[in-house]
């Protein structure tokens, strides 16, 4: 139900977010029934679990990470790291990574996370229905953000030297709503998925430090 991203665990397991907070498995071509994991999640407009990704070392760590809109006020999403114990999650072993800013519409919130093969985390944030925070580095809304596995931030980063705190993990900028990306098999190329406003959708090259144009341009 309501189907908001999906990823293959290395052994072939597909496991997909509901926007109510399950995460399910799909294993040997089945639906297994019982979740995953499962949060407790806003589920307001485009809020809730949207994103999931697995470390690059899984197979010896059992790392999985989501991206969720929580709960608590004021509400804000979320990337949490779980440990996996095969077909469920490991109780009690959520490790928040990273809170990104406070939200305040309910729709353009991103969502997509994914590992480069320069092993660093990247986060997809949409700008949350306020078109000026995609043109200032003093919030994480509307961007690309990247940071390490552990929550901390890269300071190769582009904006590291001129921005503090979560916003340090800017690695582009000027996004309306980024809700997917995926990096091409094989290599560091990424696409950008840009939902429009009234006439384009955009797929745009992931570029360390570009800016995408929004809301100047669509």
């Amino acid at each position: 139900n309501a189907p908001t991203a999906m990823a293959f665990a290395p052994d072939g397991r597909l496991f997909v977010c509901q926007q109510s907070g399950q995460l399910r498995v799909i294993k040997n071509g089945a639906l297994l029934a019982t979740p995953f994991l499962t949060v407790t999640t806003d589920t307001a407009d485009e809020r809730g679990l949207l994103g999931l990704a697995f470390d690059p070392n899984f197979a010896a760590n059992q790392f999985i990470y989501i991206y969720y809109t929580v709960t608590s006020s004021p509400r804000h999403n979320r990337v949490s790291r779980f440990t996996a114990n095969g077909d469920v999650v490991v109780p009690g072993s959520e490790a928040i990574i990273f809170e990104l800013d406070n939200l305040s519409a309910a729709f353009h919130n991103g969502g997509a996370i994914h590992f480069g093969s320069d092993g660093k985390l990247y986060i997809a944030v949409g700008d949350n229905g306020n078109s000026g925070h995609s043109q200032t580095l003093t919030t994480v809304h509307g961007k690309m953000l990247r940071i390490n596995s552990n929550g901390t931030i890269p300071t190769d980063n582009p904006f590291y030297n001129t921005t503090t705190g979560n916003n340090r993990a800017i690695w582009a900028w000027g996004l309306r709503n980024p809700f997917t990306f995926a990096f091409q098999s094989g290599s560091s190329r990424m696409f950008i998925n840009d939902v429009g406003q009234n006439t384009w959708e955009e797929i745009n090259d992931g570029i360390a430090g570009s800016n995408y144009g929004w809301p100047t341009t669509e």
